[in-house]
């Protein structure tokens, strides 16, 4: 079930990275429009202590018994601006407070830079950030869930909000 659920997130993403340019909207793709995001919404601080702050959620995690979700991101970012305003949504809402403790982590102020907190993506065995937002999804213990899939949210805008919630739920359940 998960490879082929990874399969077809694969092929939709991907697909999506191909036509990019000529349609970034998920009207299109599931009828739906994509989620706005307010213009202030800025959930990114390039001056937080993220891996204090990732260390204190899986803490809580381990005393909750749920994972520890991070996106790294950038304000500067459509995609990852896109995908923390999905996560603020009802159902997103319950999903997350249920079964993670969610931390954002910024990648950097500058446009374009994806380069600050590469200690926190290296923790999670990703060298360098390609593209944002990168989502990873680990254990209490620190073991990443879904490496194979970690750097597939750079279009997360594009990506219907049924199939970012099927996602997230199938990783909430592991």
């Amino acid at each position: 079930m998960r490879k082929i659920f990874i399969t077809v997130a694969t092929t939709l993403l991907f697909s999506g990275c191909a036509h990019a340019q000529d349609n970034h909207s998920t009207k299109q793709m599931n009828d739906k429009p994509h989620v706005q995001v307010h213009p202030e919404y800025k959930p990114y601080n390039a001056d937080a202590h993220s891996m204090v702050d990732i260390d204190k959620a899986f803490a809580r995690a381990k005393m909750r018994g749920t994972k520890v979700m991070v996106v790294m991101g950038a304000n500067w970012c459509h995609d990852s601006r896109g995908l923390a305003a999905r996560f603020d949504r009802p159902e997103f809402q319950t999903l997350i407070t249920q079964n993670y403790e969610l931390v954002y982590v910024s990648t950097g102020a500058a446009q374009g830079q994806k380069d600050q907190n590469r200690d926190v993506s290296k923790r999670f065995g990703v060298d360098a950030i390609v593209g944002t937002p990168t989502v990873f999804i680990a254990e209490p213990d620190g073991t990443v869930l879904n490496a194979d899939s970690a750097g597939y949210w750079r279009r997360a805008d594009g990506i219907p909000i049924d199939m970012s919630y099927a996602y997230f739920h199938m990783y909430a359940k592991k």
